[in-house]
């Protein structure tokens, strides 16, 4: 019998981490850095934990979020230009193909 590589733990935080920002968001206000931060550290968590259930590569994990993050933010700030996702992909695609040649 062949065992999945899902761990089911890291869906559980995934959901756990939907009804935190829910939560969250329903219950401040995001006009304070303190509370932009914490919205975007729970996005963070709910972004790695989704990529962890599905993907084995923690390498491809990490720079797919920080690609999401860094989208997300952009996007806060109001840079909602074309340009700023095609340089984000074509700069994470040139870290993984220096990051494999290693």
């Amino acid at each position: 019998m062949l065992r999945s590589h899902h761990s089911v733990r890291w869906l559980f935080v995934c959901i756990s981490g939907i009804s935190a920002l829910a939560w969250f968001t329903n219950s401040y206000t995001p006009d304070s850095w303190q509370a932009v931060i914490t919205i975007f550290i729970i996005i963070t968590i709910i972004i790695t934990s989704f990529l962890l259930y599905f993907l084995n590569t923690v390498r491809h994990i990490l720079l797919i979020t920080a690609g999401i993050l860094i989208l997300l933010i952009l996007r806060y700030w109001g840079l909602r230009e074309i340009i700023y996702p095609m340089l984000l992909i074509a700069s994470l695609l040139s870290l993984e193909l220096m990051l494999r040649k290693r």
